[in-house]
């Protein structure tokens, strides 16, 4: 999770200083260095002792550490991302369809290259060892993650592997029922607070012993800390402050795929005949029922 989403963080904090302090950031974090502990302290109607605690709060000596880790980031972050186009806001109110459908199209592309450039191919790997050892394959996540992990499970049923992407509320029978032989796949964009799901999981899980993958925003977190394997988003999109989430459920439907996709190239032969014959066998059900469907439409006691 980076600097920026932790003040994001305490920005929602309406009514007290922090709050005040942490929206003043995210409305200048481009050129926050620009501004000294009394202009910020004068802005927010706080005071400079305050503006220091903050700093504090977040784990710093003073706001001149945190400064400077907070402008180091925003220089690393803009050098390295490949996402051309605002990920918050791609398209202005006053654009017309066509170059509306062309920044979506470019935020798309974008985001998976971003998340391809920063990819760590041995964490991949690893991830991979771990879905193809697991007995059952059980995924968490809030919606609307929850949506791409569907479509995540039904893929690995398709090639004989038992996923499923576990409903709200009953996280937490679920995660108790898991072993070490199982895997759990957490989905957080965050990944920062133990105490929502699905981060209040980990404790559940690290004492069965179930390997973990995690799925979360580049940075220190959390979700991070305590997972087994991590694959990270492209985090170029605020915590709240945006049009929806374009960027995001790109990147972790691209992971997923690419999840899926190194998986089945593990036994790709065998994968290949059993989605083909499956397919046909499908389609045969399908034509018979069709067929039955006719018939009884067709026959005499149909109108009666």
């Amino acid at each position: 999770m980076y600097l920026l989403h932790r003040v994001e963080e305490l920005s929602v904090q309406q009514g007290n200083a922090r709050g005040a302090i942490a929206t003043f950031i995210m409305h200048n974090h481009t050129h926050l260095d620009c501004y000294s502990i009394s202009d910020i302290a004068e802005a927010t109607f706080t005071s400079k002792p305050t503006v220091t605690r903050f700093a504090k709060d977040l784990g710093y000596h003073g706001w001149r550490d945190f400064i400077k880790d907070f402008m180091d980031e925003e220089r690393r972050r803009d050098d390295s991302s490949l996402v051309t186009i605002d990920a918050n806001f791609p398209f202005s109110a006053g654009d017309a369809d066509e170059e509306i459908i062309r920044k979506v199209a470019d935020l798309r592309t974008s985001t998976v290259a971003d998340t391809l450039s920063s990819l760590d191919r041995a964490r991949l790997r690893m991830a991979v060892g771990y879905l193809e050892r697991a007995e059952l394959v059980r995924l968490f996540a809030q919606s609307p993650n929850a949506y791409l992990g569907d479509l995540f499970c039904r893929k690995l049923l398709t090639i004989g592997k038992q996923a499923q992407q576990v409903r709200n509320g009953e996280f937490g029978l679920a995660a108790r029922n898991l072993g070490q032989c199982d895997l759990a796949i957490l989905i957080s964009y965050s990944g920062n607070n133990p105490g929502e799901s699905p981060m209040n999981l980990v404790p559940v899980l690290e004492e069965r012993r179930v390997p973990m993958v995690a799925i979360t925003s580049a940075g220190s977190n959390y979700l991070r800390t305590h997972a087994n394997c991590t694959l990270t988003i492209s985090s170029n999109e605020r915590l709240y402050s945006k049009i929806a989430n374009f960027s995001t459920e790109e990147s972790i439907g691209y992971l997923l795929d690419a999840l899926f996709a190194c998986l089945f190239a593990r036994d790709y032969d065998a994968n290949v005949q059993k989605k083909v014959g499956d397919a046909r066998a499908l389609e045969e059900n399908r034509r018979i029922a069709g067929l039955r469907a006719l018939r009884e439409a067709e026959s005499p006691d149909a109108g009666a």
